[in-house]
């Protein structure tokens, strides 16, 4: 496996329009080159009890060097008290999309 500079960050949100506006965002702002949003189904502890709530994740295809910017779009964007925000690193992908990747975005 090889390395790359590449990521995926990903983060919740409470409705599929929100997350369909961050995704536009970081793509307008060439922080991303890619944005899928999935319906999920949310299970997890908050403040002492055990909840349950319908969400949208958002996974987003980056430049490493990017992370903190969108990290900072997302918590200044978020409804969430604590939202969720992950950096995967891309650890080996084809390389003709790691190479798409570095073309859309900055």
């Amino acid at each position: 496996m090889n390395e790359t500079r590449y990521c995926i960050v990903t983060t919740t949100i409470d409705n599929e329009a929100r997350a369909r506006e961050m995704g536009r965002a970081m793509l307008e702002a060439k922080l991303i080159a890619c944005a899928q949003l999935y319906p999920i189904e949310s299970l997890y502890c908050w403040e002492g009890s055990l909840d349950e709530s319908k969400e949208f994740l958002l996974q987003m295809k980056t430049k490493n060097e990017h992370f903190p910017a969108i990290k900072k779009q997302i918590l200044q964007r978020h409804t969430y008290e604590v939202p969720e925000i992950l950096m995967t690193p891309i650890l080996d992908a084809n390389g003709a999309y790691l190479a798409w990747i570095e073309r859309e975005t900055l």
